[in-house]
């Protein structure tokens, strides 16, 4: 995937908080770790991937929280944030991580991109069917 710059737009379910991301595009993926099914109340977490990136909050920075999760496969902490109102998951950060490295909820974007790949697929429920083709991790 070449490296190309993106701008995403995210708003959550109440519309408290809203804001943009640009950075370089890694990809939209599905990750079925255990941490996200019980993030997101669902068997995966649908997510959009940037690096190198700068979020600019257009409303709502006074609303989203932030909750560390410590309890991760590869031990590092990650960083959930949420609205505080509607209680949507928003995004994520590994602040140990890549540089300006930033997992948006495609849920939650105006773009709609189909995931590339399938992450921790170990912990996929047994009754999914292939959701992105051959790349798996």
């Amino acid at each position: 995937m070449p490296d190309k710059s993106v701008t995403k737009t995210a708003t959550c379910l109440c519309g408290s908080v809203s804001f943009t991301t640009t950075g370089i595009d890694k990809g939209t993926v599905i990750c079925h770790c255990s941490n996200c099914q019980r993030y997101s109340g669902s068997p995966f977490m649908h997510n959009t991937r940037l690096v190198n990136s700068e979020t600019t909050f257009q409303k709502g920075q006074d609303v989203i929280k932030k909750y560390e999760d410590r309890d991760t496969k590869n031990g590092n902490l990650l960083e959930r944030w949420f609205c505080s109102n509607c209680g949507s998951p928003m995004m994520f950060k590994s602040p140990t991580g890549s540089a300006g490295f930033i997992g948006l909820q495609s849920g939650t974007l105006q773009e709609r991109e189909k995931p590339f790949r399938e992450l921790y697929g170990e912990n996929k429920h047994a009754w999914l069917g292939d959701l992105v083709g051959k790349a798996k991790l």
